[in-house]
């Protein structure tokens, strides 16, 4: 027996090579066994015509496939084994191959023929006979984490249903103390062929080093899912929404370019806009170096909108390079107030409000850049609605080489993450009669931004959110925009100013700084003790039911709620046993009996029929308490008059994000889906999502009906549940019409519960159930068709999928 290595390639982490075996003989079997320089044993795969080849019957020899994941090892050492009916190995071949030669060899075969390269590639995951498939669905690199995450499913032969999941370091030698999270297995079918489906969770170390997912069984072929060095987690920015895309700094650089190309050349005439706003641009300066300065001024010069006003605050008359240069700038719209001597930032800031003669002050740092169309923006949506009396835009960070980082899409007002922190930020535009009344207060400064919005909100709440990146942030070492912690201070300035702004709203809350600077925890102190009822429909899953309620009763700390279980048809004669022990066992529990067709929203309206609490909590019998104070935070946020719904913060059972709130994905064009998406899905319970807001209580569009609170008197007032969804979008339509009545949707990061809802897969229901579904899409757009053309106001026209 001999045999030669033809053709090389490499793809998704994986080395395939060509393999053409002869002189075997006859009743003789091969196997291919491969190792590393070191010895330690490397996965291998073969793909073979004949499971016996006789050399008289293939007298050119076998061309084999081989496959075998792309680690870090200097050398691939395979053994061919020629294996007689016996068992016995009467012959071997041997032959090494570097990894250096491999990816070389790769790269020139794909130019040379890259269709048969493309046909040899992937020969493992095009398999289906025999082999056992891993596919990651979302991953995705928590901060400050020394892991990444990775979620997917394994796909295996009935007969290799009892597979192993282990992790390879880099060297192939297996990890220890590896622990996936694995899932029960589903049967299903592919191709007409029953196979087996298992969902996992697996944490791989972020240490730079290559590591492998192997599937295994003696009965199949393995699978391999790897992360090789520097690329961990590709499918995860291809999962996710645009705006966690986007952020990637040379795409969104990219993207600045082209906008600033776009405008080069445009025209000024072309951006008039007749009988606009004059803005009072206010910049404090503070030993500001020429360079900046002059970038900043020019920024102003080259706006599109030309009724403006610069007024420059220079508090550091002795600094003397700072001085000539201002002596430098002609334009008559730059005007230069020289102080005295340094006042601080606020009182600096407060000279140029009450020297301003615009309709609008606004307020700009003296190293940062304006986009050519910000004010035309701004004054385009007064000239829209004249009503306005603030304005504030997105941003990104101007890094000191130039480019353009971290893109902060904003959401529109979201009272709830302005108490959790300054999200507003620049360019900050106020009514020029607002900005007087209220000036910056020094004992503030660091935070002066923070009080001065905080009150802003208690007089206004006609603030417009301009969903365009408008404003440059620059970063430098003394900025908070590079270094959040560079001003202590300033937190605590933030939390003084946060704790009276709740104090003067009448709000009884505890404010805590959190693990992120400048971020803070807003909990809201339960007044009284009303009576919370529980509603969760059930249909048999008495070891479900069992698990939530026991875990409400054993964890809960708020005391006065009822258990409201809404039997729906259950036919197992254990869920009726369940139902006597439970009531004995507890006297906040009771059983309503739902004797009518499934129809989600009339089960719940019915048990809400049959409870007496002020406030209604709708909760899934697939969940459990994580978190003790669960309740009470929920019933804090609750009992504002401003709000109308508050949604928890849901786990899957492996620790990673169910339910973080739920946004609308808009259409771009009529032939797109669009709809609810739970944002933040699938990130790791110590990830802090987007810009922190997965961890930050604060207002969305939509919560999930899984864990729902809501005051019984706005249940009532809009009928409850609307009964035309029967199975699904009964919580998405019944949050919407709580915001057409002007009322909040918040969701609620610290009320903690798991939800034990697969991950991984749909329904595979057909028939009746599945017709509703879609019927119920259809009914949603329908009814709500503007939260499919308009962008989600909470997290704005980059939360897309495309």
């Amino acid at each position: 027996m001999k045999a030669r290595i033809g053709k090389v390639c490499r793809g998704g982490g994986v080395v395939y090579l060509s393999v053409n075996v002869f002189g075997v003989e006859q009743g003789n079997i091969i196997k291919f066994r491969a190792h590393s320089e070191s010895g330690i044993e490397l996965p291998i795969e073969s793909y073979e015509p004949l499971h016996s080849i006789a050399s008289e019957d293939n007298a050119h020899g076998v061309d084999v496939v081989l496959a075998t994941p792309m680690l870090a090892t200097k050398m691939i050492v395979i053994t061919c084994d020629e294996i007689s009916p016996d068992g016995a190995v009467v012959a071997s071949f041997v032959r090494w191959i570097s990894r250096f030669v491999v990816k070389w060899l790769s790269r020139l075969n794909y130019k040379l023929n890259y269709r048969e390269m493309a046909k040899l590639r992937d020969t493992d995951r095009v398999t289906y006979s025999n082999q056992i498939h891993i596919k990651d669905l979302y991953n995705s690199q928590p901060p400050s984490c020394d892991f990444f995450v990775v979620k997917g499913i394994v796909c295996a032969p009935i007969s290799s249903s009892n597979f192993s999941l282990t992790l390879l370091s880099e060297d192939g030698s297996v990890f220890e103390g590896f622990d996936p999270f694995l899932l029960p297995a589903e049967r299903v079918m592919k191709d007409g062929v029953p196979r087996v489906e298992v969902s996992f969770t697996a944490r791989i170390p972020r240490d730079g080093r290559a590591y492998c997912l192997v599937a295994s069984s003696p009965s199949a072929r393995a699978g391999f899912l790897c992360f090789y060095r520097g690329i961990d987690t590709p499918l995860y920015k291809a999962h996710m929404p645009m705006y966690y895309r986007i952020a990637d700094t040379p795409r969104w650089n990219e993207v600045v370019a082209r906008r600033a190309r776009q405008y080069e050349f445009a025209l000024p005439g072309d951006y008039e806009v007749p009988g606009g706003p004059c803005f009072s641009i206010i910049v404090p300066l503070y030993h500001t170096p020429v360079s900046f300065l002059n970038e900043m001024v020019r920024s102003v010069l080259n706006q599109l909108y030309r009724n403006w006003e610069l007024i420059l605050v220079n508090s550091t008359t002795e600094d003397v390079v700072l001085k000539n240069e201002l002596t430098k700038f002609s334009d008559k719209r730059i005007r230069i107030i020289e102080l005295d001597k340094n006042l601080g930032i606020s009182e600096n800031t407060n000279v140029g409000i009450t020297e301003a003669r615009g309709d609008y002050i606004v307020f700009f740092d003296h190293d940062d850049v304006l986009d050519k169309l910000a004010l035309f923006q701004y004054a385009s949506a007064i000239n829209a609605d004249p009503s306005i009396d603030a304005l504030y835009c997105d941003e990104d960070f101007l890094t000191e080489d130039g480019g353009y980082v971290n893109p902060h899409f904003k959401s529109d007002l979201n009272v709830d993450l302005l108490r959790a922190h300054n999200y507003i930020t620049h360019l900050l535009a106020v009514r020029s009669s607002l900005a007087n009344d209220l000036m910056l207060r020094k004992e503030y400064d660091g935070a002066q931004d923070y009080d001065f919005v905080l009150r802003l909100v208690e007089k206004t709440t006609r603030i417009k959110h301009i969903p365009e990146v408008l404003y440059h942030w620059r970063m430098s070492d003394s900025s908070t925009a590079k270094n959040a912690d560079s001003k202590p201070y300033a937190q605590l300035a933030g939390k003084r100013a946060l704790e009276e702004h709740l104090e003067r709203s009448g709000l009884s809350a505890e404010v805590t700084e959190s693990e992120f600077s400048n971020f803070f925890n807003t909990a809201y102190l339960v007044c009284g003790s009303p009576l919370v009822s529980i509603i969760i429909p059930n249909k048999d899953s008495v070891s479900v039911l069992s698990r939530c309620i026991d875990s409400i009763i054993t964890k809960t700390l708020y005391n006065n709620y009822e258990i409201v279980i809404v039997e729906n048809n259950s036919i197992e004669p254990s869920t009726f046993q369940y139902y006597d022990a439970v009531v004995k066992k507890y006297d906040k529990v009771k059983v309503v009996e739902w004797a009518d067709e499934f129809n989600y929203s009339k089960i719940n309206n019915f048990g809400v029929q049959h409870s007496g609490g002020e406030y209604l909590l709708l909760l899934n019998n697939d969940t459990e308490v994580i978190e003790p104070r669960w309740m009470e935070s929920m019933l804090g946020f609750c009992q504002r008059k401003d709000v109308g719904v508050v949604g928890a913060k849901l786990l899957y059972p492996d620790d990673t994000i169910q339910h973080a709130g739920v946004a609308m994905i808009h259409c771009h064009n009529l032939g797109e889906m669009g709809g609810p998406l739970h944002v933040f899905c699938h990130l790791d319970r110590k990830d802090p999502g987007y810009m922190n807001r997965a961890v930050f209580s604060q207002d969305v569009s939509i919560v999930t009906g899984a864990c729902l609170m809501t005051k019984r008197s706005v249940y009532s007032q809009l009928n409850g549940l609307s009964e035309k969804y029967a199975v699904a979008y009964n919580d998405v339509d019944y949050c919407l019409r709580v915001r057409e009545a002007g009322l909040l949707v918040v969701f609620d990061a610290d009320a903690l519960l798991y939800h034990y809802e697969s991950f991984s897969r749909g329904s595979d229901e057909v028939g009746e159930k599945a017709r509703r579904f879609v019927t119920e899409q259809g009914r949603l757009r329908s009814d709500w068709p503007d939260c499919f053309l308009l962008p989600d106001p909470y997290h704005g026209k980059y939360l897309s999928l495309c």
